[in-house]
């Protein structure tokens, strides 16, 4: 008997259970369907709330340096190496001698054409004088002007031919590479020597579309290098690129004056901090607010439980967002998502 009225008992209370989830969960879907209907009426929208932000401090770029100066020494005519002066990892200086090569019967021919031009210019002088008395027809005097200049083309050309066979350092640096033998027959054109400047470093850095615009707003630029720690260089903008790659960077050339007892070189990795005067704070929303182009920009502003259209004026622009100079006030939700949807008035739903 006693079983019985257990088990009756617990029937009822599973019954009543039962009762009270299928209740509760009908009023679930009645509040849902409510709630769909107020969504379905309105436009879901994501916003974002202006604030005032300092837009000064610095900013970081990193990028490797290479020698400011790096040429390679080609030879200008052929001909057979006879002696080396200068050998890798030597510092040489401007002009001074780094190889030369067979140049004995060019020297021959420097003397030929000095000594003929020497007796060109006596009968040149001779066939002046002759002119003026009748003794030489001009014709005559014309044809010895004519030698008297070709042969000073000779002379030149000699010359320089001789002056080919000595190769020198166009300017002062370190001899970073030596491609030639003593003893070796080379073509015209053959790389020799390749010198570098490491006084003064380069360094190529890629910054964004709004840094760009405050690279020449920069006080001071400092250079530093991951293998000498707590060591800063001075750097100085050489150019900046006029076009964007296609990650939207622009290229930025330092140029760094390099420490002796610290020296950068060629492939080093180093960072570049670009120090901005200090900046009082401005207005800024997200980019992704702008409606029409920067000239006439436009944005849905909250009001309630619907939007304004309200014009703005932009300032500087950065990467994510932009700088209002007037159109909205701090604290207001602008529209950052789902515009596409929105008209003047229409009701939202913040998401």
């Amino acid at each position: 008997m006693k079983k019985t009225i257990i088990a009756l008992i617990v029937i009822v209370a599973l019954v009543s259970i039962g009762a009270y989830v299928l209740t509760n969960n009908k009023e679930r879907m009645k509040e849902k369907t409510e709630l769909a209907k107020v969504v379905n009426a309105t436009v879901p929208v994501q916003v974002a709330v202006t604030k005032r932000e300092a837009l000064g401090g610095s900013f970081t770029a990193t990028g490797s340096f290479s020698p400011s100066k790096q040429v390679v020494i080609s030879t200008e005519s052929a001909g057979k190496i006879v002696s080396i002066s200068a050998d890798e990892g030597q510092f040489v200086r401007q002009g001074q001698l780094l190889a030369s090569m067979e140049y004995e019967t060019l020297e021959a021919d420097v003397k030929s054409a000095t000594a003929n031009l020497k007796k060109l210019e006596t009968d040149k002088q001779r066939y002046e004088n002759l002119v003026k008395t009748g003794g030489v027809t001009q014709a005559q005097l014309d044809e010895i002007n004519l030698a008297y200049t070709n042969a000073e083309s000779r002379l030149i050309n000699a010359r320089e031919r001789l002056k080919d066979t000595h190769l020198t350092a166009p300017f002062a640096g370190y001899i970073n590479k030596r491609f030639i033998e003593n003893g070796q027959y080379i073509a015209s054109g053959k790389e020799a020597f390749e010198i570098v400047d490491l006084t003064k470093m380069k360094m190529v850095v890629n910054v964004t579309e709004d840094q760009v615009l405050r690279v020449s707003q920069a006080n001071r630029i400092k250079v530093s290098a991951d293998v000498y720690p707590g060591v800063d260089y001075e750097a100085r903008v050489n150019f900046v690129g006029a076009t964007a790659d296609v990650n939207l960077n622009f290229p930025v050339e330092l140029q760094i004056t390099n420490v002796k007892d610290k020296p950068l070189r060629g492939g080093m990795f180093g960072r570049a901090t670009f120090e901005l005067p200090a900046a009082g704070a401005s207005l800024v929303i997200p980019r992704a607010a702008l409606l029409g182009s920067i000239e006439n920009a436009q944005v849905y502003v909250v009001s309630g439980d619907s939007v304004v259209l309200r014009p703005i004026t932009i300032g500087r622009l950065f990467s994510n967002n932009v700088e209002v100079l007037n159109g909205i006030n701090e604290g207001e939700k602008v529209v950052t998502s789902g515009q596409i949807n929105l008209s003047e008035g229409a009701k939202v739903t913040i998401l």
